[in-house]
């Protein structure tokens, strides 16, 4: 079944822009931009919306505006709305096991203590396709894992994101394009693409 939306999980508001748990944002926003499409917000999903032609098929994108604890709400609202099945979404979120400038997709398996994640599985089930974006691990075991994610990137870690993005995007244009393996195949690397 083919793809038909890509949601980036994140926080609303300028004090997130920046900060690791919204790094599925930074890459949706960059996909938009290149594609010149308009977010517009949807006051019935509780999200922004846009619509792009991508790996030769047309994508909604979504960026849910409640939060991330509560990003899985505004994601089956939309799904139900638009009769799509769980199957046919990407969702794309930071995780700590990564280092920055690396991407994972998956499908299946636990939230690994991602309250967005946690809350996309209770609504929406765990048939959709997961984009894992490193973002490096807690700089200190004692430290609280909220405060590490919800920091910003340092500048170097930000830095090599940023560079990476062309990278995450060809491996969802080869998820769209040509499936799952073909993608994994590009994005599943133990070391950074090159």
């Amino acid at each position: 079944m083919p793809f038909s939306v890509i949601a980036a999980l994140g926080n609303p508001g300028r004090e997130y822009s920046t900060t690791r748990h919204n790094a599925g944002w930074m890459v949706i926003d960059t996909l938009a931009a290149q594609a010149k499409a308009e977010w517009r917000k949807e006051e019935r999903f509780a999200a922004a919306h846009a619509t792009v032609t991508f790996g030769g098929q047309s994508i909604h994108l979504l960026k849910p505006l409640t939060f991330m604890n509560n990003s899985g709400l505004p994601i089956a609202s939309f799904l139900r709305f638009y009769r799509i099945e769980p199957s046919e979404l990407v969702v794309m979120y930071d995780d700590i096991a990564f280092e920055p400038g690396q991407m994972r997709l998956s499908v299946g398996g636990s939230a690994a203590g991602h309250h967005g994640v946690e809350s996309c599985l209770q609504h929406c089930g765990d048939g959709f396709v997961r984009a894992r974006l490193g973002i490096g691990p807690k700089q200190h075991p004692s430290q609280d894992l909220a405060s590490h994610v919800l920091g910003n990137f340092p500048a170097a870690d930000l830095a090599l994101f940023n560079q990476r993005i062309p990278d995450f995007l060809q491996g969802l244009t080869l998820l769209i394009s040509r499936g799952l393996p073909a993608a994994q195949n590009f994005t599943n690397r133990k070391t950074p693409l090159p």
